[in-house]
């Protein structure tokens, strides 16, 4: 699944200060529901009656599902004035990345790293935008500035993933594992640097997203997808078909949900047009098709170049 784009995305966390507010029992909810990629849950989550000092997290957990489900342009309206809130600023500039006005976003991401770089929301949606714009060591060194951010954590390993650095990845959730261990993203950074590792790890990921899946709190689609790519990749397809079945029952028009069941029906040897002309309606620019499209135009070419030399 693709990192950078807040819903499949990679911009994790967002809090006004350090450490504190990330394990503020008012938001664990909607923290659960927003890093298992449940926008529209979290969106039906009432605002009403969180105390001060959630309630700005509570607010840019909002916006970002917003954004997620494609509606960036009205974010951007509504945080006209971020009245000096830093947080609502960085999600602001996101916003703005997100809806084309790149130029715009990177100058408002520009201030804030000036004047607000100890904010762990200016950190994370601040090295997002970096790192869309290509700037990845201004996003490292953004996010370094972190103290005690999982979600700074979380973003730093799935760039040294993309990154191919395994090593980096690897010692990033070790360090988090000390004192984050229960959380959702450290538990998840461990799942995905399993994934890229291999061999005997597939099993330790499969058992990670196994148990978030059969928790309630963190049951999902993006639970069992995680659990049908491991069960993929140890050669257990049928098993992989459950949980790729019961990712479809509970989120139906998820990009990476529909990606991972036209891999696996394509595995299986099974009809996937259904799921592919799902994906190209809900999420027409989705990378997964982009490749499918690059790679069917290379093979027309590369036959086209060869089929005067078959036999009939």
């Amino acid at each position: 699944m693709d990192p950078f784009s807040d819903a499949g995305d990679f911009d994790k966390e967002i809090r006004g200060d350090s450490t504190d507010i990330i394990f503020n029992t008012e938001l664990f909810a909607i923290h659960n529901l927003f890093y298992q990629g449940a926008y529209k849950e979290v969106l039906e989550q009432s605002l009403a009656g969180y105390s001060d000092s959630a309630i700005t997290q509570a607010r840019v957990y909002h916006y970002r599902a917003q954004i997620a489900l494609g509606s960036p342009e009205q974010v951007v309206a509504e945080l006209d004035d971020t009245e000096g809130n830093a947080a609502l600023a960085a999600v602001k500039a996101f916003a703005l990345y997100k809806a084309g006005e790149t130029e715009s976003s990177l100058e408002l991401v520009g201030e804030l790293v000036e004047t607000s770089s100890d904010d762990a929301t200016v950190q994370v949606l601040g090295a997002i935008v970096l790192y869309l714009a290509g700037m990845i060591e201004e996003a490292l060194s953004l996010l370094s500035k972190h103290e005690g951010n999982l979600a700074a954590v979380a973003l730093i390993v799935q760039i040294r993933l993309v990154q191919n650095k395994l090593d980096l990845a690897s010692k990033e959730v070790q360090l988090a594992k000390k004192w984050g261990q229960d959380n959702l993203l450290v538990n998840l950074s461990e799942a995905w640097v399993d994934l890229h590792l291999g061999g005997e790890k597939y099993q330790e990921a499969f058992y990670i997203y196994e148990e978030l899946a059969q928790t309630p709190s963190t049951s999902n689609a993006r639970t069992f997808v995680g659990q049908a790519i491991a069960d993929i990749q140890l050669g257990r397809l049928e098993e992989a078909e459950d949980a790729i079945n019961s990712a479809l029952e509970r989120d139906s028009t998820s990009p990476d949900v529909l990606v991972n069941a036209i891999i696996l029906f394509i595995l299986l040897g099974r009809d996937h047009s259904q799921y592919l002309e799902t994906l190209q309606n809900v999420d027409a620019e989705n990378p997964f098709l982009k490749d499918l499209e690059e790679k069917s135009t290379l093979f027309d070419t590369c036959a086209a170049e060869y089929a005067s030399l078959i036999v009939e």
